[in-house]
């Protein structure tokens, strides 16, 4: 397996967090163009000894930070990813970084190019609560030859107060339109998704006696009802997956078979 691309890094705030459960998130962005991410992670290292030898290994999560390097950070990023503030002063907006100004805590994605054997899949990832900070600064005069100064920010990665102490998640796609969708939907990117009609395919199928219908026939509307329900209840799905979900649940009533 080869790694050989990054791309699209995107930032959420965090818009609420439930003990046990997956945070919802703010109207995200993206944060940039990439050029490196580095990942390093901090593992337990606490055996246990027993009969002189180690019976047991706890090598589970400790802590981790990102480094990511992007082309550029523009004045509506650094708002929202280091919790700075604006004023207006004489017509001019300005950016204020301020020592008790508090970055704010959020989810953090991007994606790479995987091949392996000669297939080229997408790997996306999402890291549930990530906290940035403002990035050191290093300015060159311009001299015979171009040298380029872009940011790089580090970042602290958290877990989740489930019972999985969840830190990340991954996919692998198939396409780099598949990848964006997926990083678009978990960091609240884009358009809202038009729910009115997967709504009323909801109420429909409700509406239904299951009764009236072959136990065969009505299992699909079931499964699909469930799926919708769950669907039209996401802070922020792609519109595919809300016509999908449409899709499924009046293709799945189109098919019922009444009971004689």
């Amino acid at each position: 397996m080869a790694m050989v691309g990054l791309k699209r890094p995107v930032f959420a705030p965090i818009a609420s967090e439930t003990a046990g459960l997956v945070p919802t998130y703010k109207p995200g962005l993206i944060v940039g163009e990439a050029i490196e991410a580095n990942v390093s992670i901090e593992l337990n290292d606490n055996p246990l000894y027993a009969d002189d030898a180690v019976a047991e290994s706890d090598k589970g999560f400790k802590s981790g930070t990102i480094k990511m390097g992007v082309d550029d950070i523009s004045k509506e990023v650094h708002v929202a990813w280091f919790g700075a503030k604006t004023q207006t002063v004489n017509g001019v907006e300005e950016v204020i970084d301020g020592a008790s100004l508090v970055a704010p805590i959020g989810g953090f994605g991007y994606y790479r190019v995987r091949r392996k054997n000669g297939v080229r899949t997408i790997r996306a990832y999402w890291y549930y609560k990530t906290q940035w900070g403002v990035p050191s600064e290093e300015a060159k005069t311009k001299g015979e030859q171009i040298e380029w100064q872009t940011p790089s920010v580090e970042g602290n990665i958290m877990v989740l107060d489930d019972e999985k102490s969840s830190w990340r998640k991954w996919a692998d796609f198939s396409t780099e339109a598949a990848a964006i969708e997926w990083l678009y939907e978990l960091a609240n990117i884009g358009e809202p998704a038009s729910k009115t009609a997967l709504n009323a395919a909801i109420t429909s199928a409700q509406a239904l006696d299951p009764e009236d219908y072959t136990s065969v026939s009505w299992v699909d509307v079931a499964n699909a009802l469930t799926n919708a329900i769950a669907v039209a209840a996401m802070d922020s799905p792609s519109q595919t997956r809300v016509d999908n979900a449409t899709s499924q649940l009046t293709t799945a009533v189109g098919l019922l078979v009444e009971r004689e």
